[in-house]
């Protein structure tokens, strides 16, 4: 068996009778090399089985490795668990692959393993997306790394980089809720903050106060309707379990709600999974609302109402924003203005979850 050698570049251009230099650059494209020179170039890597530098090589040569980190804890959970953000990846990988970019998905730092994952990886921007957890030492990290980063989940580099009118689409949902006649309507909304704050009944104000920029928006929405609600319930995650939890204490009050408005609609499929297992029907017994407009199982035919939050599009959104911020890094003008954000719009899409009371 023939002893397997490594080919450098360096030999490479000794073949060929070229300083090494040129023989890189024939590689690289950096600077044009005469034909009949890198004719001789390429014949000679040919002979030898040279495929050109390593990928590491030129990463640290030319300070860019073409892709792009997603750091996100949605790959680690089941499908239904968080499908928006698998959406939103969808757009994003899209949107780099067209850019000629490779996306690299890592999680959040937990651990060991992912703390060393994180400090392994090269990359020249980074997209964070529902981390979940992690948030103490992912985010600091993140930050250290010097490479453009836009955190989603209603942190202020997502403003920059989509528009989205949260409030007017929530306004909208909660006044076709009190239309439809109710009165006694409960509001589970999410916190999404370093504190990760625990599943829980709580007042609006400190859900408010605890809740990222997006969810905000959504519960102003709310209000201007007009809907006071009887009780208000803190999702800590944005998972299908803590719709159940919302959904256990929410109907175990004395006077229970007669329809629940959630801030996502992971959250309205796990309240419809707990009602249904008590015996409740939906919408005959209990309303819910959602928002996201994602596709989840498990709803049994039930059509959500809804605000459509299009997380493929997002993604591509995101992923143009971070392209404009790169390309501005190269060309040394990083403090220059990117562009005004672009717009999402959010229709509601109106199904058949919530029920019309007689009064």
């Amino acid at each position: 068996m023939a002893e397997h050698r490594h080919v450098t570049l360096a030999a490479v251009a000794k073949a060929a009778g070229v300083a090494k230099s040129t023989a890189s650059h024939v590689f690289t494209g950096k600077r044009v090399v005469a034909p009949e020179t890198a004719e001789r170039v390429r014949h000679a890597a040919a002979a030898m089985g040279y495929t050109g530098p390593s990928a590491l090589g030129r990463a640290l040569a030319s300070g860019r490795t073409q892709l792009i980190a997603v750091v996100t804890h949605a790959l680690l959970e089941d499908p239904d668990t968080d499908p928006l953000s698998l959406a939103i990846l969808d757009g994003l990988q899209r949107e780099f692959a067209q850019a000629g970019y490779g996306t690299v998905l890592i999680p959040p730092i937990t651990d060991d393993a992912s703390r060393d994952l994180a400090h392994a990886v090269l990359y020249d921007g980074v997209v964070s997306v529902r981390r979940m957890v992690g948030f103490e030492e992912t985010n600091p990290y993140l930050e250290s790394r010097h490479v453009p980063w836009i955190a989603l989940d209603g942190y202020m580099t997502e403003e920059a980089a989509v528009v989205m009118d949260d409030a007017k689409a929530t306004e909208e949902l909660a006044r076709r809720v009190l239309e439809a006649g109710h009165e006694r309507i409960a509001i589970a909304g999410y916190t999404f903050s370093v504190e990760e704050l625990p599943d829980g009944l709580t007042t609006f104000d400190e859900l408010y106060e605890a809740a990222p920029t997006n969810v905000r928006r959504r519960l102003d929405g709310f209000v201007r309707a007009g809907v006071e609600p009887v009780a208000v319930f803190r999702c800590g995650t944005v998972a299908r379990s803590s719709g159940e939890a919302a959904a256990r204490a929410l109907l175990e009050m004395e006077e229970p709600p007669t329809c629940i408005l959630t801030t996502a609609d992971v959250h309205a499929a796990g309240i419809i999974d707990y009602a249904r297992r008590v015996g409740l029907r939906i919408p005959e017994d209990l309303s819910v609302t959602g928002f996201d407009a994602v596709t989840l199982g498990g709803l049994g035919g039930i059509e959500l109402c809804t605000v459509v939050q299009d997380g493929m599009q997002k993604g591509r959104i995101v992923a143009r924003r971070l392209l404009r911020m790169l390309e501005a890094e190269r060309e040394g003008r990083g403090g220059v203005e990117l562009g005004d954000p672009e717009e999402l719009p959010l229709p509601v899409r109106w199904g058949d979850s919530v029920a019309v009371l007689t009064r």
